[in-house]
């Protein structure tokens, strides 16, 4: 599962994503990673969390819940990777 959350508030010169990614491993366990920084260029990556399959959805549905409270707007389906900030 995956997710892109904008925040884009021109006034204020604030281009940003956040995307969030769930991944499993060989081991049928999983790893949260996550991307973020500012439209346009390729952001800073961390692995957040890994273990059970259970734990990382519940941490995915977490981050999602906080990027939206905080001014994010899930990305529109016409969205390409790599465009340029406006």
């Amino acid at each position: 599962m995956e997710i892109r959350l904008e925040k884009i508030e021109p006034e204020r010169n604030c281009y940003r994503f956040y995307l969030i990614r769930q991944e499993r491993d060989l081991f049928e366990s999983g790893s949260l990673v996550v991307q973020w920084g500012r439209i346009g260029q390729a952001g800073r990556m961390a692995i957040r969390s890994s273990g059970p399959p259970e734990r990382i959805e519940a941490l995915f549905e977490r981050l999602v819940r906080m990027r939206l409270r905080r001014g994010y707007a899930i990305a529109g389906a016409g969205f390409r990777s790599g465009g340029a900030a406006p």
